[in-house]
């Protein structure tokens, strides 16, 4: 249900000064309460395996699945290529690489769209830093993306061309994902508390984005006329990025990079100003 136009917050323009207070604000608050936010990451990552018989070992094999189930339809089906010589080893592993930060993203962005209204009861009844909530659910997402890289890299030893010198600049580009990703989290978590549609919406669009983004097809096979779409989307360059420097080993063209630099600072700076703006509301909407 829609808040009625008569308690609809009212829609503020933020100058960039103002933008810069809150964002500011913003990691102070996260800062000063950075003991607590771990507490709260500790806590969701036993909690999402807590009575499973395998634990923390789903966070391996979840995507272990899918990649088996992709590399069969796409490669075995469909007979998508990574390369004109490539098999499945090589097309396994660019499934795996891209595959990796759409997963991230994925679920942190469904998880953190909903992390208010889930926790309504820490809003209305203590003093509490509602920045955490969608916070730490990302940063639980980016801790789960570390494990699987490792394990894409023991992949890339053993069945790939190995690693290169290059990997080391791959904790760079996860920080710039998570600032991407926690930008976009502030941004549905505060919307959902107004428009409870949000996740539903979040969902699908999620899906329409993963196939709009070569994770499954090599960037090349895009066609001429959307190529434009390519180029405006940040996750693809965020994609190729990963794959040059596990799967390529060289590095990112710099316009690739920049993009998504840019991107994520402007949504970090956007996302924590809404935020900041309506969190003293929270409470009476949650």
């Amino acid at each position: 249900m829609l808040p009625s136009k008569k308690n609809m917050p009212a829609v503020r323009v933020f100058s960039a000064e103002q933008a810069s207070n809150h964002t500011t604000s913003g990691l102070q608050d996260i800062w000063r309460h950075r003991l607590l936010l771990w507490a709260f990451v500790r806590r969701e990552l036993k909690h999402r395996y807590t009575g499973s018989s395998l634990g923390v070992f789903w966070t391996v094999l979840t995507p272990l699945l899918e990649l088996l189930t992709y590399t069969f339809v796409f490669h075995g089906l469909i007979g998508v290529h990574f390369s004109p010589t490539g098999g499945w080893a090589n097309y396994a592993l660019f499934l795996f690489c891209g595959m990796l930060s759409w997963l991230t993203l994925s679920d942190a962005l469904s998880h953190s769209a909903t992390s208010l209204t889930h926790h309504n009861h820490l809003i209305k009844k203590v003093q509490f830093p509602a920045i955490l909530l969608p916070t730490h659910l990302i940063i639980s997402s980016t801790f789960n993306q570390g494990i699987r890289f490792l394990i894409l890299a023991c992949a890339a030893v053993f069945i790939g061309d190995g690693l290169s010198w290059h990997v080391v600049l791959l904790p760079f580009v996860m920080v710039l994902q998570l600032v991407m990703t926690l930008g976009l989290g502030f941004l549905l978590a505060t919307s959902q508390v107004y428009f409870r549609d949000t996740h539903h919406w979040v969902n699908a669009i999620l899906m329409m984005w993963m196939f709009l983004t070569p994770i499954f097809y090599p960037a090349s096979s895009y066609p001429k006329q959307y190529v434009l779409f390519l180029q405006l989307n940040p996750l693809a360059h965020l994609v190729g990025i990963y794959r040059e420097l596990v799967l390529n080993h060289t590095l990112p063209h710099p316009n690739s990079i920049l993009i998504v630099a840019v991107v994520s600072m402007l949504l970090f700076v956007i996302g924590q100003s809404v935020f900041h703006h309506h969190r003293d509301r929270l409470a009476d909407w949650v």
